[in-house]
């Protein structure tokens, strides 16, 4: 599903507007799809829409209307004056005939049922103070529940980050399409449940606006044909280093997540390990130059458990002039810049190693990914709870399902196997991270908690 920036969406609107239906009824279609929702999550509870004057509130006049006429006590708490209502929200407003009270935290005195949040949405453009902050500040304390339409209120939609003064939602009702923000951290965690429901905006509309960010969606590994071998199925070549554990895991996830023939190039005295460990471990002591020169070798997995020495420094340097796609993880990022990474390189820095990367990279974790990858010219994983995977060419896409029980030595090792795996397949780099993260973050899921990165490989 693509991503909406708040600039996309206020341009999808605007077509729609211009081309199918006016903005009321847009509007109108977005409010009783937000009601539809209330409904069904919480039952015939009273309900308290706290509405700001732009179209966000205008949609929640809309929802209290239409909760109203189904029977629901329903009141609005209005932040703001008449006069600067948006020409929606005053003509939303004209139609609710209930109670209006102006919005401030004595709404919330004695209230037992739901709250629906319509003060902002996606316009939030600097953090939120005074009575507003107060109103938000006593919701919070109130274990109330709490519904916001589009966004939480105190999110900045495109970029995550969070005001001081946030609702943080049980239920987020957003339209058309999702926005950066329901999945980036801070932001995320005040979306609570994400539904995204449609109001007649059309796919070829949101197309028209060239949407670069998706969120990551699902992967199967396909199924291996009859005149599938081992070599066709992909062949993965694992550098060894002397921390052996590392690239052991990586070979095995490769193994298990669907290359045909896995490889370990080591030194001698640090073979012992490897072939002590799965038997159907190839493992060989020949000079990295000689295996990176195979023409069965289809992808690289290179850095796990290498060291920070001169010789990880060379060895990365052997790796990128082969011309096969390869992963670099761990060791191998801190000398990344120095060999000049080709297109079909994945990095897969987690937020320390990224920030020894670019020290100097500020913002959100989304635009600091996508300037990484154009900078270096290839594949960025930045990883974490919100995992993001950046394209040189501008696409991103977001992670919007994963465990914090991931958050384990050996995972990343894991994840960086399940890449190479891919690669060796011949999925485009992207293609191949984007994949591999969702394959990761389901294996972590599907292990459950107190998992160990062994557990993902099982």
């Amino acid at each position: 599903m693509e991503i909406l920036t708040a600039a996309q969406m206020y341009a999808a609107d605007k077509e729609t507007i211009a081309k199918i239906m006016p903005e009321n009824d847009l509007v109108e279609n977005a409010g009783f799809a937000a009601a539809c929702q209330i409904a069904k999550r919480y039952g015939k509870q009273p309900i308290l829409i706290a509405c700001g004057a732009g179209n966000n509130g205008a949609d929640g006049f809309v929802a209290a209307r239409v909760l109203s006429n189904r029977g629901y006590s329903v009141k609005v708490a209005f932040a703001g004056s008449k006069d600067k209502m948006s020409p929606a929200c005053r003509f939303a407003a004209e139609r609710f005939d209930g109670i209006v009270l102006p919005l401030s935290p004595d709404c919330l005195h004695r209230f037992e049922g739901v709250v629906v949040d319509a003060l902002f949405g996606i316009g939030l453009s600097r953090p939120i103070e005074g009575e507003i902050a107060a109103f938000i500040t006593a919701l919070n304390a109130s274990n109330l529940p709490v519904v916001s339409l589009d966004i939480p209120s105190g999110v900045f939609a495109d970029t995550g980050a969070a005001s001081p003064a946030t609702i943080k939602a049980d239920l987020t009702v957003t339209f058309c399409r999702p926005k950066p923000a329901h999945f980036l951290y801070p932001a995320k965690e005040y979306v609570g449940d994400l539904t995204v429901c449609p109001i007649g905006i059309a796919d070829e509309t949101v197309a028209n606006q060239q949407p670069r960010f998706i969120v990551n969606p699902p992967f199967k590994l396909p199924a291996p044909t009859p005149c599938d071998h081992k070599y066709s199925r992909g062949a993965v070549l694992v550098a060894g280093g002397q921390m052996t554990g590392a690239a052991r895991l990586a070979a095995r996830a490769a193994r298990r997540f669907g290359a045909g023939l896995v490889k370990v190039v080591c030194a001698p005295e640090n073979a012992l390990p490897y072939t002590v460990g799965d038997a159907g471990l190839v493992v060989s002591t020949e000079p990295l130059e000689t295996a990176v020169r195979d023409k069965k070798i289809s992808a690289i997995a290179f850095g796990m458990g290498f060291g920070l020495t001169e010789r990880t420094k060379a060895a990365l340097e052997t790796v990128a002039k082969s011309g096969k796609p390869f992963v670099a993880d761990a060791d191998a990022l801190a000398y990344i810049k120095a060999v000049s990474p080709p297109a079909n390189t994945v990095l897969t820095p987690h937020e320390g190693e990224f920030a020894r990367l670019f020290p100097d990279l500020k913002g959100d974790k989304l635009s600091r990914a996508l300037t990484a990858a154009e900078t270096l010219g290839c594949v960025v994983v930045l990883k974490g709870a919100d995992t993001v995977i950046a394209a040189p060419d501008g696409r991103a896409a977001i992670d919007a399902n994963t465990s914090f029980y991931l958050a384990t030595a050996g995972s990343g090792d894991v994840l960086s196997g399940i890449i190479a795996a891919l690669l060796a397949k011949r999925l485009p780099p992207f293609e191949a991270a984007c994949a591999g993260v969702t394959l990761h973050s389901a294996a972590g899921i599907d292990a459950g908690e107190n998992l160990i990165a062994e557990d993902l490989i099982r």
